[in-house]
């Protein structure tokens, strides 16, 4: 499983948010691909989407050598994202790629059967193809800008407030949001840094 600098930084920011300096989520991320090939040999990457209100965040990984284009079958494993009867926060879902036509089949049956969930909860086939990654997609640039509406919420902004004025500081200096928050975290009171 090959981990670009971008999944890498997406994970270290996935262990900060979680507050879990021991947790290797790397080695989770091989265990979870390693499994995927046992139960479906042609099995060639894997995408994790998770959307925390109404913003969607894609880690995607492929096994050494497999692009997109491999992509021949795949399965989304939801998990709905209900917690005591109310619709969760975040809501993870897990979308397996193959390189053969009907691959997940039989796995969908089994999960089916081992969940309690109805097959037609396990998506087959309709996540054929990848989306490119998008730099502010990452978890890391999500994380950059969250850090920085913080940031001026706690210099006396209103969270919409906070929102407007990263959005224009963006547009006003021609920058992605990200790059924008990057900037306003690295300046020591919230204020666009000196670029003279």
């Amino acid at each position: 499983m090959e981990i670009t600098a971008a999944v890498a930084a997406d994970l270290a920011a996935l262990t900060e948010a979680l507050d879990e300096p021991d947790a290797d989520f790397a080695m989770l991320l091989h265990q979870l691909a390693a499994d995927a090939k046992v139960a479906v040999g042609t099995f060639v990457g894997l995408t994790i989407r998770m959307i925390t209100g109404d913003q969607p965040s894609n880690l995607t990984v492929f096994e050494d050598g497999a692009a997109s284009g491999d992509v021949k079958a795949s399965m989304l494993v939801p998990t709905h994202g209900i917690v005591d009867g109310a619709r969760a926060e975040t809501t993870i879902d897990l979308i397996l790629y193959a390189g053969a036509p009907g691959a997940f089949t039989d796995l969908a049956a089994d999960l089916a059967w081992l969940s309690g969930l109805d097959l037609v909860d396990f998506t087959l086939n309709q996540h054929l193809i990848i989306p490119e990654r998008d730099e502010v997609d990452g978890l890391f640039a999500r994380s950059l800008i969250d850090q920085a509406i913080g940031m001026l919420i706690a210099l006396g902004s209103t969270p919409e407030q906070a929102e407007r004025e990263l959005a224009a500081r963006a547009v006003r200096d021609g920058l992605d949001r990200h790059i924008a928050a990057r900037q306003i975290l690295t300046s020591a009171d919230g204020a666009a840094p000196d670029v003279s």
